[in-house]
């Protein structure tokens, strides 16, 4: 008699093995993506391609949340058309490798699903995506084939039973689009909520437990370690208190800048404020332990044609993981490659500032630092409407 409760073990057994970290992984590679405006494609066979349909579906629409940018997903399997003519005119190893041929950009995210992890179509279009300097990532079973190899990130369902490895890959397309949905939701409630600065500090483990889906202390992440700010007195009450100083609004935007370059180990940053026309009235530069003077019309020039307008029109954040081929930087010819983030400060909808970060090295800024960066700017435009109510 077929005991039904084995299969049950068996893929309790898988998820067991999976790695948390992997996921998280991914997660943060496709909120990037999304951010970035990257496409997403995802190809599949039989089983796989059943799932890979399902994750096209639930990327474009479980994951809309209002103020952030939809998922550009295709799915590879999806166009029979197309599926069929590369596969009867030029073999079946061919049909996803071909329609990426046309489409697929660097940056973008290729995933494939093979739970054998050696799909030859799979595979040809893994090493083309490779070739176009896209990030690959493959949904793999049993040993993991060639896939696992090939595809620069990987989630491995531990099991050599084909079913359950596609089991887990579905599990893991609902775990990922709903952890991408949930944190972007969390990080848009924060905007509507009345934190005052002393329940933002009382609260902050909460805060980032929500922001990150686990704990972790802000002392945890990169910061310059000379800085006397302790875990109760941390970065977002720091700012706080700044506020209460009866600086004039230059310095107080710089001694916040400061702060905060030195704490998440930026080579550099920016923030300005606007007024209600959108235009600058003041700004602030630095660099750790240095402070730049700079004129209001080149802060001007950057939210003109630069990527802190970028971020003023989409009332959205940014992450650039290379600012000599991203066209929303305003390029320098002195500037070497560089990656950046940029995060809008709101007052319900309407833009009030834009801070900016870079590093040194190319993709260096992901969604921990988004995440980061998220809880700042809500304790700055807070903060900043709080002194301006109280003048």
């Amino acid at each position: 008699m077929y005991a039904l409760g084995n299969y049950f073990t068996g893929l309790k057994n898988t998820i067991d093995k999976m790695p948390i970290e992997k996921i998280e992984e991914v997660i943060g590679i496709l909120q990037t993506a999304r951010l970035n405006g990257k496409q997403v494609f995802i190809m599949g066979n039989g089983g796989s391609a059943s799932t890979a349909s399902h994750f096209v579906c639930d990327l474009a629409k479980r994951t809309r949340v209002p103020g952030w940018p939809n998922f550009r997903v295709i799915g590879l399997t999806d166009n029979m058309a197309i599926f069929s003519a590369y596969a009867n005119d030029e073999g079946y190893d061919t049909v996803f490798a071909e329609q990426l041929n046309n489409l697929v950009n660097p940056g973008d995210v290729v995933i494939g699903i093979s739970a054998s992890g050696n799909s030859a179509n799979v595979l040809n279009a893994i090493s083309l995506a490779n070739s176009r300097g896209a990030k690959t990532i493959g949904f793999v079973g049993l040993s993991g084939g060639k896939l696992i190899s090939m595809a620069q990130f990987n989630l491995h369902a531990q099991t050599d039973r084909i079913d359950q490895a596609e089991d887990i890959h579905l599990i893991l397309e609902h775990m990922i689009a709903d952890a991408l949905a949930v944190q972007a939701e969390y990080i848009n409630t924060l905007g509507i909520k009345e934190y005052v600065p002393a329940e933002i500090a009382e609260s902050n483990d909460k805060l980032i437990e929500g922001l990150f889906g686990q704990s972790i202390k802000l002392s945890s992440l990169h910061h310059d370690p000379a800085m006397d700010v302790s875990e109760s007195n941390d970065i977002l009450s720091h700012i706080s208190q700044e506020f209460a100083t009866k600086l004039d609004l230059h310095s107080l935007l710089t001694r916040i800048l400061g702060l905060t370059v030195n704490y998440v180990g930026a080579l550099s940053g920016s923030i300005v404020v606007l007024d209600e026309n959108g235009e600058v009235i003041d700004g602030a530069s630095a660099y750790p332990g240095n402070f730049e003077k700079k004129p209001c019309e080149l802060f001007s020039e950057t939210v003109q044609n630069g990527l802190a307008g970028w971020v003023v029109e989409n009332k959205k954040p940014a992450i650039i993981e290379d600012t000599q081929s991203d066209p929303r930087w305003l390029r320098r010819e002195w500037e070497n490659s560089r990656s950046a983030i940029c995060i809008p400060l709101m007052t319900m909808d309407r833009v009030v500032g834009v801070l900016t970060l870079t590093r040194m090295q190319t993709q260096q800024f992901n969604m921990e630092d988004l995440s980061l960066l998220s809880a700042i700017t809500l304790t700055l435009s807070y903060s900043f409407n709080l002194s301006q109510a109280n003048c």
